[in-house]
């Protein structure tokens, strides 16, 4: 299943070749460009963009293609299929690419230089050309009976292009820092109370709900973003749902427990009702008799020793005086 993301950017592509080509996630056969020289492509993108006086603006666009674990697919068939995407939607351009074996999921990055070099025309990164390049991307995946993508489905996450720069810089981005906070929340909560309650005393993450939306502050922003924003997992539609349905499987664990107890006393009742209660009551009476007549019994022997000392040191202290007379 191979998902894209695609971002742009103003900056010249020196630090982004520098980036896709470490030793640790590629190697050379991994490294190839379409209508480009690849140990060369940073200096023959600047060319085509001042042979064209643009050199303002969007230097590049950066494509990335990322197959799923599940996928049967070698890196030397991915970079076949990345270069195949880019003969295929990016006519005209420069475009340098490199695939990445470094994580348990392979990937394409492909750059795109922003200016043709047959017409001197910039890409159009508009929405319509990012569906085309999915939609090219999953007619070739089908072909090699690789997992495509749901065109149609909603994503229950959302990445900005900044947030790709970020990851591709090894940074973790504050709103997916912000949404690791809120699964954790959410996991230990049961109620909307106690998931805004968590955030804020473990996180620092405040909350505000109105009747349709819910929005989280991250402690360094000082605007707070809605949860649509963050994806359809964090807005409050969801929430409602996943709270509703921790409610309800906690009053099916009470009801369980409530019949369990029940059926215990009833169990109970039926082994006593047997029982003869005025012979237990007779011999709880009998057993009271004798612990009080046994305690009264020592009491009067503890009495009666002391008052014979008594008795014998008032004769002693008697004999000796009438002896000394």
């Amino acid at each position: 299943m191979a998902i894209i993301k695609r971002i742009s950017s103003k900056a010249k592509p020196t630090k982004v070749v520098k980036y896709l080509t470490q030793n640790k996630k590629t190697e050379e056969k991994l490294i190839s460009g379409k209508d480009c020289d690849p140990s060369n492509v940073v200096n023959e993108f600047n060319v085509t963009q001042e042979l064209y006086g643009k050199t303002q603006g969007v230097k590049y666009h950066h494509v990335i293609q990322s197959f799923s674990p599940e996928d049967n697919i070698t890196p030397e068939k991915a970079h076949e299929i990345g270069k195949e995407l880019a003969e295929s939607q990016f006519k005209g351009h420069e475009v340098f690419i490199v695939t990445h074996k470094d994580k348990e999921h392979i990937h394409n990055h492909l750059v795109v230089n922003s200016v043709s070099f047959e017409n001197g025309k910039k890409y159009e990164a508009s929405n319509k050309s990012l569906w085309d390049i999915k939609r090219e991307s999953n007619r070739i995946c089908e072909r090699e009976k690789l997992q495509t993508i749901d065109l149609n489905y909603k994503a229950r996450e959302r990445l900005t292009s900044a947030e790709l720069r970020i990851e591709l810089r090894e940074r973790t981005p504050w709103k997916k820092e912000l949404k690791e906070c809120i699964d954790f929340a959410r996991n230990k909560s049961n109620s909307f109370d106690e998931f805004t309650k968590y955030l804020k005393e473990n996180f620092n993450i405040n909350t505000r709900m109105t009747n349709k939306n819910i929005s989280y502050q991250h402690p360094d922003k000082a605007k707070p973003i809605r949860g649509s924003k963050l994806g359809a997992s964090y807005d409050k539609g969801e929430l409602v749902n996943e709270f509703a349905r921790k409610k309800e499987s906690i009053n099916r664990e009470g009801e369980r427990e409530t019949d369990s107890i029940q059926g215990n006393s009833r169990e109970l009742s039926r082994s006593t009702s047997n029982v003869d209660w005025s012979a237990v009551r007779d011999n709880i009476q009998s057993d009271r008799n004798r612990v009080s007549k046994h305690f009264s019994d020592d009491i009067a022997g503890k009495i009666q020793r002391k008052v014979r000392g008594i008795k014998e040191r008032t004769e002693r202290i008697i004999g000796n005086s009438k002896s000394e007379k």
